[in-house]
């Protein structure tokens, strides 16, 4: 135990003092506290900013007229007209309107057919549907193919008539109902020759062989005065050019008349006298005409979609049969071409890929004829029938951009 040297008062382990007198204690320091000086922050010297003096309107000018200068001088540099005139043509390029044709279409499509009685008793009935084959088909002249058929099936199977077309016939009675089911599978190209009047021929190059398509066929009646007259202004100012003449042709029916669809195909009095007719109507007319203008032509039968939309995929629906023209064009170089024209659908010497040839007409009226009726019944009862046709698969291939079709 230690005790104050000074008044013998007990010191304990921590004392720096004695408690009693206060007499310091040998060997026990005060620890002094660190002197803590603080730097004085001057505050900063505001910047002087000196305003220059205004300069007056002239030095503004001359600064002015120097950039115009400038800038009229790069606008009439070679290499800066050259890039302004072809961002416009780039410009005009992207803005300019255009239609998306596919180059070809690839399409299976399903046809159904319900056959059933209207009435008690019984009927034979008989279905033909042209089959689709391949294209182009004499007497057409184009070297590449623009139908190519992959597949034809059919449930039941068919019979080929003497025409070359489907064929079924049974015997219905009483509430029984026939169902038949077709199938077809095949590519269509567009159609668009690269063909301008100054490459075509005249009426005396045309060939012989091709009389059939000159002379009269059921409803194409080449023959008519007043057809002979139409034709004698088709030809008018064309020094024969034939292209001209199908021009001509194609204009007059397309400027006096007026889309109508009918039933069944009118003859060309009758047409001309109503200036109303559908594709059939049409093209009898157009084909009348160019078969007395010394143009063989001919009509095309087969299938078209009333719907059409590609936008995102291949949408073809609603579809319906559909007529268009074949007309023979001889070229300056010798050679010959064949030519589509489509007056329903405006399309004069091409043909985008949305349809199905089945029958090109052989210049055989009768054939022509029994095309536009595929269904018939015999019996005590009258049989008829309901069609359902869809695209069960479509595919596009290529894109075309038409300024204008």
């Amino acid at each position: 135990m230690k005790l104050c040297d000074f008044c013998g008062f007990y010191i304990g382990p921590e004392d720096i003092n004695c408690r009693n007198c206060s007499t310091p204690i040998p060997g026990r320091q005060v620890l002094e506290e660190p002197k803590v000086e603080f730097e004085t922050i001057k505050k900063p010297t505001p910047e002087k900013i000196i305003y220059s003096k205004p300069k007056g309107k002239t030095y503004y000018f001359i600064r002015r007229a120097v950039v115009l200068l400038i800038i009229v001088g790069i606008i009439a540099a070679p290499q800066t007209q050259n890039l302004v005139k072809g961002s416009m043509n780039y410009w005009d390029e992207i803005n300019k309107p255009y239609y998306n044709i596919p180059e070809s279409i690839e399409i299976t499509m399903v046809r159904n057919f319900t056959i059933y009685l209207e009435d008690s008793g019984y009927s034979d009935y008989n279905l033909v549907l042209g089959k689709p084959g391949e294209r182009p088909l004499w007497p057409q002249q184009d070297t590449s193919n623009w139908q190519t058929v992959t597949s034809v099936n059919s449930n039941p199977q068919y019979q080929e008539n003497d025409e070359g077309r489907m064929l079924w016939a049974n015997r219905i009675e009483g509430g029984e109902r026939d169902y038949i089911e077709v199938e077809y599978t095949l590519t269509v190209n567009t159609i668009r020759p690269d063909l301008e009047p100054e490459d075509s021929g005249n009426v005396e190059d045309i060939p012989s062989g091709y009389e059939m398509y000159l002379q009269d066929e059921w409803l194409i009646e080449p023959s008519l005065p007043e057809i002979n007259e139409l034709a004698d202004q088709m030809i008018n100012g064309t020094d024969g050019n034939v292209i001209k003449i199908l021009q001509n042709i194609y204009n007059y029916i397309n400027y006096n008349y007026t889309y109508e669809k009918s039933s069944i195909p009118k003859s060309c009095t009758e047409s001309m006298a109503s200036l109303y007719g559908d594709c059939d109507d049409f093209s009898i007319l157009f084909a009348s005409i160019s078969r007395a203008a010394g143009i063989p032509a001919w009509l095309e039968l087969g299938r078209i979609p009333a719907f059409i939309d590609n936008r995102g995929g291949c949408d073809l629906r609603d579809w319906g049969g559909h007529a268009w023209v074949n007309a023979l064009v001889p070229l300056k170089d010798g050679n010959m071409t064949v030519v589509n024209i489509d007056l329903a659908n405006s399309y004069f010497m091409w043909m985008p890929p949305y349809r199905l040839s089945d029958w090109v007409d052989d210049g055989n009226g009768d054939n022509l004829q029994s095309y536009y009726y595929l269904f018939s019944s015999k019996g005590t009862a009258k049989a008829t029938y309901i069609e359902n046709t869809y695209v069960s698969d479509c595919k596009i291939t290529g894109n075309l951009k038409l300024e204008e079709l």
